[in-house]
């Protein structure tokens, strides 16, 4: 793990699992648990796009609908699906070497939350490509709107993002024994 200047906003659960040397899905799983939690009944997300279990936006190819109920075995696959699409997305995008925790902070980010298209497009991603990952993993704590809400607004009830944000950017620039993508 690299030297850390300031306290770790990650839970004890995430920093267990990064000192034992988990794979990107183990840790980027136990993250999203605790920043997404799972809800069994569709709801809307603060895009107010409808989403289940753990931002969950499609269901055997359709889009989630008002109504639509799971089981908690339905999540868990639902789930363990969106990780691994999330992480080989990520794996396509990213031409430079990254450790595991890294790889599990940017699928979080990039992949899972805003999404492979908007991700390609990103700085974050030019700057992590061209080698310049303390400047890309910067870029993370930039991305605070969620439906067109300024996050860092307490009153727009997405104040969760930004600490997402920052724990995403702490994974993102953890060192570790680079993965072969």
């Amino acid at each position: 793990m690299a030297a850390q200047s300031q306290r770790s906003t990650l839970s004890k659960t995430v920093l267990a699992l990064v000192g034992a040397g988990a794979s990107a899905g183990v840790i980027m799983g136990a993250f999203l648990d605790e920043r997404e939690g799972d809800r069994l009944r569709a709801y809307q997300d603060g895009a107010r796009v409808w989403t289940i279990c753990r931002g969950i936006t499609r269901v055997d190819g359709r889009p989630v609908y008002p109504g639509l109920t799971a089981t908690p075995e339905e999540c868990a696959a639902l789930n363990a699906s969106a990780v691994g699409q999330a992480l080989d997305e990520a794996r396509a995008l990213i031409k430079a070497p990254v450790s595991a925790p890294a790889l599990a902070g940017i699928a979080s980010f990039c992949t899972y939350n805003i999404g492979a298209t908007r991700c390609r497009a990103s700085t974050f991603l030019r700057l992590l490509n061209a080698g310049q990952r303390q400047a890309a993993c910067d870029q993370i704590p930039l991305w605070i709107f969620d439906g067109g809400k300024d996050c860092r607004i307490r009153a727009n009830d997405c104040i969760g993002q930004v600490e997402r944000r920052a724990q995403e950017r702490e994974l993102c620039l953890m060192e570790g024994e680079a993965l072969a993508l």
